[in-house]
């Protein structure tokens, strides 16, 4: 049970004079104390300012001590609140707290600390945070202007938490009290600076800051995940932080072995069953692949840093889409716990920006023709192409043949240079020697085909049998003429030989 005048009143007295006469009054309220009963509860109002917040954030001040006043005696005593109270008969911990012993903890003025202080009062603070959010207590809304939460209130002690927030806060507590001048009393102000941590998530592609890349079907495409751990308060009950990452059909994870976590400057070992653990064999994290999403749970009390960096790979496979529009989205998101003493109140970062990257893929369209006797250009089928990565034709990549449409596709090539050669011609027609050097993705030197994603290269070839028709019409009528006057001398060389012949047969 309460002990109420241990744990009710702590006195702070001031007595200047017996008559106290000539003191400056201290404005009250109908309330009188439990404790003191000749004394009335405090209505002085002073600021509490907290800096340091973020703009948009939105806070509550929820009030542990109420200061009262004794104008027969001029003394100031304190005592807790009925929330408070009923707090403290709740907890096995501080069933049996005085004003006294919070005042020792703060040596009479609490403010914040560190998100990690392992003080008491911070330890008194988390459990009563937390007791706030479950009970629904009651608190008094503060103004929030560009980095400054501020509020008017009445004298006494107060507890202040986030009830709107992107990050993470260190549990705040502030005092506004009074202090003796000579034959007066004068309230004082009480200024805050803000604890935060931050949590922040971003994706690249092939490297840092790259939030595109081009490939071919069969790449293993690696992808870099940067994170921010917000350092969540020592003594805080709700440290949810989880990485999800996910991408489109067109990319198959390569397991979570290709998953690598570095903390900090640690890089921390995945076992085959997705389990992560440190140096000291702590497990920091566990590894989920279903289907297109890879699901990091981490434990933060084992995470020794504020960044983790997350290199995995995953391979480009025929299910992706072709083209700039057709681009493979894939994103990543975070979920952490941005109530350190609730029981479930997380906040997604939403995949866009720099969460977001884009993976592009292309295809090669090949259309062979050739010239029918009216001079009208047909589609040839079954010329057959092979494709190649390098101009002296080692590294070969795919063979392609012509449909009865003259054209052949080939789904799957990252933006570059590449190299193709006949290797076998349509019946009736001559192979095409030529090496043509072809340039793939939007920067390319073949046009776009009609279907989306693919580049357009157009083969022509010659009849067999026939002479290639080139230059003008005077070269042309050269080569007639050249023809005639082979074909004349070979006459009459046949003509001289046959006389030659016939005179030595007459001798």
């Amino acid at each position: 049970m309460i002990k109420s005048k241990k744990i009710l009143i702590f006195v702070v007295s001031v007595f200047m004079f017996f008559g106290l006469l000539n003191v400056s009054a201290i404005t009250t309220g109908s309330t009188t104390g439990t404790i003191d009963t000749g004394s009335k509860i405090v209505t002085d109002q002073a600021s509490l300012i907290v800096r340091g917040v973020e703009n948009g954030d939105r806070f509550n001040a929820y009030k542990v001590l109420d200061t009262y006043y004794n104008a027969t005696t001029n003394t100031i005593s304190y005592q807790f609140t009925n929330d408070f109270q009923k707090f403290l008969s709740s907890s096995d911990t501080y069933r049996d707290l005085t004003v006294d012993n919070l005042y020792k903890y703060t040596s009479g003025n609490i403010s914040s600390g560190s998100t990690l202080s392992t003080s008491d009062i911070d330890k008194l603070a988390s459990a009563y945070a937390g007791y706030v959010r479950k009970n629904s207590v009651n608190g008094t809304a503060m103004n929030v202007s560009a980095n400054t939460a501020s509020a008017q209130l009445q004298a006494g002690s107060y507890l202040v938490l986030p009830t709107q927030t992107m990050k993470v806060y260190a549990v705040m507590f502030g005092n506004l009290d009074f202090t003796a001048n000579g034959d007066s009393w004068t309230i004082n102000n009480e200024t805050i600076t803000a604890k935060v941590s931050n949590a922040g998530v971003s994706k690249s592609v092939g490297e840092e800051n790259m939030d595109n890349g081009s490939y071919s079907i069969g790449d293993d495409i690696p992808f870099i995940v940067k994170a921010t751990v917000p350092q969540y308060p020592t003594n805080a009950t709700n440290k949810t932080y989880v990485i999800k990452d996910t991408v489109t059909a067109g990319l198959t994870f390569n397991g979570v072995q290709s998953v690598i976590i570095h903390d900090g400057d640690e890089t921390l070992v995945t076992a085959s069953n997705g389990n992560v653990t440190n140096s000291s064999d702590e497990q920091v994290a566990t590894i989920k692949i279903s289907g297109q999403t890879l699901t990091i749970t981490f434990n933060v009390d084992y995470v020794n840093s504020t960044a983790l960096t997350i290199n995995y790979s995953a391979k480009l496979n025929n299910n992706a889409g072709l083209g700039a529009t057709g681009g493979n989205k894939n994103s990543v998101s975070l979920t952490y716990s941005n109530d350190p003493y609730g029981t479930g109140s997380y906040t997604t970062i939403p995949a866009d920006g720099d969460s977001e990257v884009d993976i592009y893929v292309y295809g090669l369209e090949i259309y062979k023709y050739g010239e029918s006797d009216d001079s009208v250009n047909v589609a040839l089928q079954n010329a057959e192409f092979t494709i190649y990565k390098d101009s002296s034709l080692n590294n070969k990549i795919a063979t392609v043949t012509t449909n009865a449409k003259g054209i052949a596709q080939y789904k799957g090539l990252g933006a570059g240079t590449y190299y193709v050669k006949e290797t076998k011609a349509p019946t009736g027609y001559v192979l095409d020697s030529s090496i043509h050097e072809i340039e793939i993705g939007p920067s390319g030197t073949l046009e776009a085909a009609d279907t989306e994603g693919y580049y357009r290269l157009e083969v022509s070839n010659q009849k067999a049998g026939l002479l290639p028709v080139t230059g003008s019409v005077g070269t042309i009528l050269f080569v007639v003429l050249g023809l005639a006057i082979i074909g004349i001398a070979v006459y009459f060389f046949g003509f001289y030989k046959k006389n030659k012949k016939q005179g030595e047969q007459a001798i």
